[in-house]
């Protein structure tokens, strides 16, 4: 799954489901569990509060884990105005940049100071701004020493190779 808990998501323009997916008789979205209740969440940002791996799905705190969510009534991450986050136009090549606005349906949507202009906007002056397609939170990486060469792997690869160290040491 995409998002873990803690994440910060925006959720999807109602009018943009409804071209997608078809409302049911009742104004409801089945095909991806959106009911017409949950609607006054559409295009608000919420936090990622718990998540049903078994059924890739998802629990936010602004409704009290009261509905069930999925992905795609995620438009994506949603970032705070000066916050440094990873972006992306490939989704292979991610560099870091200060995020400063998002344009909803853009085909580049997450707006962010340029590359050598992070020390006019720390200083309130006039900066230049970039649109990228794809933007997550910073992924925290961990570098580990095989045979004496360097590796940089990431956070999940990380977790997964010290679950596998300590499955070893217990046998």
């Amino acid at each position: 799954m995409k998002y873990k808990a803690g994440d910060k998501v925006r959720i999807r323009q109602w009018e943009a489901l409804k071209r997608q997916y078809k409302l049911d008789e009742d104004g409801d979205i089945p095909k991806i569990g959106f009911l017409k209740m949950m609607k006054e969440y559409c295009g608000k940002t919420v936090t990622i509060d718990q998540i049903d791996v078994t059924l890739d799905r998802y629990k936010i705190k602004e409704d009290n884990g009261m509905w069930y969510w999925y992905e795609e009534v995620f438009e994506g991450y949603a970032f705070e105005f000066g916050e440094v986050i990873e972006v992306s136009n490939d989704s292979l090549r991610w560099c870091e940049r200060i995020n400063v606005g998002y344009i909803d349906g853009a085909s580049l949507p997450y707006i962010c100071v340029v590359d050598g202009c992070e020390k006019d906007f720390k200083n309130g002056n006039r900066y230049v701004v970039l649109g990228w397609r794809y933007a997550r939170p910073i992924q925290k990486k961990h570098t580990i020493i095989i045979d004496g060469k360097e590796i940089e792997i990431s956070e999940e690869s990380y977790q997964k190779l010290k679950e596998s160290l300590n499955g070893e040491n217990k046998g």
